[in-house]
């Protein structure tokens, strides 16, 4: 579990609509593990229980397509007021304030997937913005974790400026929870 390891948990992107259905959000048309939310249910719970802190997005920009077509009818909405017939595709502007601040406060910060639909680029704004922020924070130490992260911060220009870079995104969380890695271990002590 990454509950003992972290201060604040900032969720978003495709996992976000899960945790969204979770608390009870309407989520339109936006893809969703629906095997999961009672998963994440009780991660919210644990969070919670800890006295941790859990973002999830609170305004998230939907579309009826995730396509060129879809991005001219791209809308924000409140999370409480996604219409059924859109898809939630990136996080809005009062979410990527809040996901701002968080990282701004941190001193270690580790990304593991963008936030939206990023490559479609009227949908990139805030997986760019988080990137940003990361890079902008001189002060925490910046983790990127996952082919499609570092996808995002390599097309913004900004891999250079996280303290590390790995397209191991599954493995990288793995080890960040303290569990053993199969590759790692088969390793004989030198």
């Amino acid at each position: 579990s990454l509950v003992p390891r972290i201060d604040t948990l900032a969720v978003g992107g495709g996992m976000a609509n899960t945790f969204l259905l979770a608390r009870g959000r309407g989520v339109g048309t936006s893809l969703v593990e629906e095997d999961r939310v009672g998963e994440a249910a009780r991660i919210i719970e644990e969070i919670e229980g800890e006295r941790k802190r859990i973002l999830l997005p609170v305004d998230v920009l939907c579309a009826p397509s995730v396509d060129a077509e879809g991005a001219q009818r791209a809308v924000t909405y409140e999370v409480d007021e996604v219409p059924a017939g859109m898809a939630i595709v990136d996080i809005g502007p009062r979410t990527v304030a809040q996901y701002r601040d968080a990282i701004r406060e941190a001193r270690t910060v580790f990304w593991n997937g963008p936030v939206g639909v990023f490559e479609v680029p009227e949908f990139a704004t805030g997986t760019n913005a988080i990137a940003q922020f990361m890079a902008g924070n001189p002060l925490a130490a910046t983790i990127v974790g996952g082919g499609e992260s570092v996808q995002a911060v390599t097309e913004a220009g900004l891999a250079d400026r996280m303290t590390h870079v790995s397209t191991g995104g599954g493995a990288s969380l793995e080890f960040v929870e303290g569990k053993r890695l199969p590759g790692v271990e088969a390793i004989p002590n030198a």
